[in-house]
């Protein structure tokens, strides 16, 4: 009987352990599982509000950016605009025997993409089949087009550079050179001078190779009567 008693206790004693060990065994599984659940959920909110702020901080970057557009200037590019200027330029252009044609010098030169070159404030050089100077053109400003068209805009003023030229000046506000044929006209009122006579009149249309000008309007000329 004791045996028996003892036998139970032993077995009760036994089962004791064992639901205490399945009862710490139980409280440690919960145990870690809210550890794991809270850690997770600390993760997972971390993960919202790293989410949230990268949103927060877009949004920011997104606005400053804006701003940044909208105070900056539109850079388009303008096509009257010269593709680019140069100062205080002297060219020389040549034909097509690698002769001389002319020579220009201005204080500024804007080359544009359309063919288009402006001189300001320009003196031109203009020669013969021999090398020589002939003329020099001047003018407030002057166009070129199509390589040998050139507008003279502005006190123009042509002088001969050959002494013993019957056509000495030509002064006139606005006039239109050839540069390969030297043809000359003008629709402004323009002044001849020459030896021994002045001429005015408007409409001008003449050749600086062959020397000769022609008035076509309001003409009036001046001889000057030379004493013995």
């Amino acid at each position: 009987m004791p045996y028996v008693l003892d036998r139970k206790a032993a077995i009760l004693t036994e089962e004791s352990v064992l639901l205490k060990n399945n009862s710490l065994i139980t409280i440690l599984c919960y145990y870690f599982a809210a550890k794991i659940f809270t850690e997770k959920g600390i993760l997972f909110m971390s993960i919202r509000w790293n989410i949230l702020l990268a949103v927060i901080v877009f949004a920011l970057l997104a606005w400053l950016y804006s701003l940044q557009q909208n105070d900056m200037p539109t850079l388009v590019k303008d096509d009257s605009a010269p593709e680019y200027i140069a100062k205080q330029m002297t060219t020389t252009v040549f034909g097509p025997t690698g002769s001389i044609q002319y020579q220009a010098q201005s204080s500024n030169v804007d080359y544009f993409n359309n063919d288009k070159t402006v001189f300001s404030q320009p003196i031109l050089y203009v020669y013969d089949e021999n090398q020589i100077k002939t003329w020099r053109l001047q003018a407030d400003t002057a166009t070129l087009t199509d390589k040998d068209k050139l507008t003279l805009q502005g006190n123009v003023k042509l002088q001969s550079l050959v002494e013993t030229s019957k056509l000495q000046t030509i002064d006139a506000e606005r006039a239109f050179v050839n540069l390969t044929t030297q043809d000359i006209t003008s629709d402004t009122m323009v002044t001849l001078t020459g030896l021994n006579f002045t001429s005015q009149g408007k409409a001008l249309d003449g050749n600086l190779r062959k020397e000769s000008a022609t008035l076509k309007e309001q003409v009036k000329t001046y001889y000057e009567i030379q004493k013995n």
